[in-house]
């Protein structure tokens, strides 16, 4: 697994990049960064189409320093509302997802099961990309999902947690910071080592 150090300072002076690979320990220099989003269709920033993500290829990035979790209230498959900021003293895994994304399919089966084993001290949340929700409605009933299902996801929400491909989870700490942002596939294990660091939990 490809591990990936993000600089969030450099992020917000320019929110248009889409991720490099690493080379010798190197961090692929901007020109050729957008060399790779228009060779590989990696969308930048301001999209608009409910479909037009590509899977993310398999890697989990650490967000350091810390930043404060964007706040936000999507509505859920069945019509309430989830407000972010009403967790605070949980855990909190923010999944982005859709039910044409393979990686995705895979995975969800799992967080499922995650949310289930940990419900004392986290919450997962998954945040389908535009979809109709006839269409989340039917992969929720094919799977048997019982966790949060939030639609229709705004513009903002996508720019703040770097939303560029499928799937791309963000892990929350009790006190509302951003912890860590996996791109792909979460490897099982992963979000339980997390919280298990946590001196305050």
């Amino acid at each position: 697994m490809k591990v990936f150090i993000i600089d969030f300072a450099a992020r917000r002076r320019s929110r248009t990049r889409c991720l490099g690979k690493i080379d010798g320990g190197r961090i692929v220099t901007t020109g050729i960064v957008w060399l790779a989003l228009l060779l590989s269709g990696c969308q930048p920033l301001g999209y608009s189409a409910d479909n037009d993500l590509p899977p993310e290829p398999a890697a989990a990035e650490l967000a350091e320093p810390l930043e404060p979790a964007h706040d936000f209230a999507l509505s859920t498959l069945d019509g309430d509302t989830v407000r972010l900021s009403n967790l605070r003293g949980r855990w909190v895994l923010i999944n982005f997802w859709a039910t044409w994304c393979a990686p995705c399919r895979d995975e969800m089966p799992y967080l499922d099961r995650l949310a289930a084993d940990h419900a004392n001290q986290l919450s997962v949340l998954a945040v389908n990309m535009r979809e109709p929700k006839t269409t989340v409605r039917a992969f929720v009933e094919e799977f048997d999902l019982h966790l949060p299902i939030l639609v229709a996801p705004d513009d903002a929400t996508l720019l703040a947690y770097y939303v560029r491909g499928l799937p791309v989870s963000v892990l929350i700490d009790p006190d509302g910071m951003v912890t860590q942002r996996i791109v792909g596939p979460i490897q099982p294990g992963f979000v339980e080592a997390e919280m298990g660091n946590c001196d305050a939990c």
